[in-house]
């Protein structure tokens, strides 16, 4: 039914609109060619995976009837790499979320896809993003949910990034792809900086700057 790979080997695969492409098309494609990751959730099943991301990936999961996916992943490091996550709701009642806070430094050149399909009625999906970029750290992040004809279903997904740096970039992608009436979906996404205003209630309860940047920042990470 999905024939991921190949879509990956189509022209302009890795060009996204907004005038932005992916630089790691090459290094992606060997991933490719050796058929990235795969993993099959069995029915009834509740897996969970947590990834540090450090370099590039490919990942493809199948979820059974009443099954239940975790993806877990987070960086708080200088990476260069591109990451996307596939995760196929082929059951019903499938669940399945994946949930990333990173923290990009330096010269960060980050690209990340989250794509949920759903197939099957009554599955439920949630995306939940948190970046934070400084330095010259630059992340394109899309993400997706696409639902299929005459399903129920309930997706949401949510990005939100903090950008610390005159340097530091995001390119931001959305998107949903629905084909049925009768599901419930959501997406947002917010791109922010810290103001003074934020900043001066820790300031006035005794924190110097930059411990009240560090305060708001880690409590932007939280998820």
């Amino acid at each position: 039914m999905f024939d991921i790979l190949n879509e990956y080997k189509k022209p302009n695969a890795f060009k996204y609109g907004l005038k932005i492409a992916s630089p790691f098309s090459e290094e992606f494609l060997g991933i490719i060619a050796k058929g990235g990751e795969v993993i099959e959730v069995a029915p009834n099943e509740t897996k969970k995976l947590e990834n540090n991301l450090s370099q590039s990936k490919l990942l493809i999961v199948y979820v059974g009837e009443g099954a239940t996916f975790e993806y877990v992943e987070s960086s708080k490091d200088q990476v260069v790499g591109k990451n996307d996550i596939h995760i196929i709701l082929a059951g019903r009642g499938a669940k399945a979320s994946i949930t990333s806070s990173y923290d990009f430094v330096g010269e960060s050149e980050v690209d990340v896809y989250h794509k949920v399909y759903h197939t099957a009625s009554h599955t439920v999906s949630k995306i939940d993003v948190r970046g934070v970029l400084k330095d010259k750290a630059h992340i394109i992040y899309r993400s997706d949910i696409a639902m299929g004809k005459d399903i129920e279903a309930k997706g949401e997904e949510s990005a939100s990034f903090l950008i610390l740096s005159e340097e530091a970039r995001v390119d931001a992608i959305p998107s949903l792809d629905i084909a049925s009436n009768d599901v419930r979906c959501s997406h947002s996404l917010s791109i922010k900086d810290i103001s003074r205003d934020e900043l001066f209630y820790p300031m006035s309860r005794g924190l110097d700057e930059e411990n009240s940047y560090k305060l708001l920042v880690d409590g932007f990470l939280e998820i």
